[in-house]
């Protein structure tokens, strides 16, 4: 960890077929007070490859082996049986939807109206980074939904947005908010451009209609870290791109 300038450094199991089940534990020991991350049950063929060398899901496995708790974030839980939500319900997991990248590699639609009814906190994420954009998973977690339940409205623009916004997967507990005492961690998104002009300039802008091309300023504990030029970014990634490469 030498050289890492954050005050906070979390551990991640990848997934169940990546590390033996006895070093599960090991990890979620060392990982006491920190965020820990794990991959679930994003591919059928991951579960039935759980079942045939454990006899049991990835989810109930996890939680045999104490990984599963306030602290863990489960990524993607994509193929969940009924015991499986009770399992990371009960024990307080966060899960992670990464609904670009699921998309993308064919992986499904996983049961996020059902994690949330039974308690499930949700937040998003890119994974493959299939695509940069925050907006757009939000987005797509309620377009994919609508698709599986054949109707609207899955999820209220404003659970979507609280979803973006929750910081506890990384163990950010002052973060996402504004509010005394919480991080000065902004965002500012033009609601008069071309995608976002005439759409209430509220949280349904923010799912439904902005992208990242529309944010303006982002501020980190105070300081301005973006101040708009996306073309800077855009060379700025091209050139670590091509450094990479080389």
């Amino acid at each position: 960890m030498a050289g890492i300038d954050h005050d906070l450094v979390g551990a991640a199991v990848h997934s169940v077929r990546a590390v033996p089940a006895d070093q599960l534990g090991v990890v979620a020991a060392a990982a006491t007070g920190r965020p820990l991350h794990v991959h679930v049950s994003e591919q059928v063929a991951e579960n039935e490859g759980c079942r045939a060398a454990y006899g049991t899901t990835p989810t109930a496995l996890l939680a045999d082996h104490g990984v599963l708790g306030p602290t863990t974030t489960a990524v993607h839980a994509t193929h969940l049986t009924d015991a499986d939500v009770a399992l990371l319900a009960g024990s307080g997991t966060t899960v992670a939807l990464c609904p670009t990248t699921e998309r993308d590699l064919g992986d499904g639609v996983g049961p996020s109206r059902r994690l949330a009814d039974a308690g499930v906190p949700l937040v998003v994420g890119s994974d493959s980074h299939a695509v940069v954009d925050p907006f757009e998973e939000l987005r797509t977690l309620e377009l994919d939904q609508r698709a599986a339940h054949q109707r609207r409205g899955v999820f209220a623009a404003a659970e979507l947005l609280a979803a973006g916004l929750d910081h506890r997967c990384l163990g950010v507990a002052d973060a996402g908010r504004i509010a005394v005492g919480c991080r000065a961690d902004l965002v500012t998104v033009d609601a008069a451009g071309p995608r976002t002009a005439g759409t209430g300039a509220d949280e349904h802008t923010a799912v439904f209609a902005a992208a990242a091309a529309d944010v303006r300023t982002v501020v980190v504990e105070g300081r301005v870290v973006f101040d708009g030029d996306h073309g800077a970014v855009g060379r700025e990634l091209a050139a670590v791109v091509e450094e990479v490469w080389r």
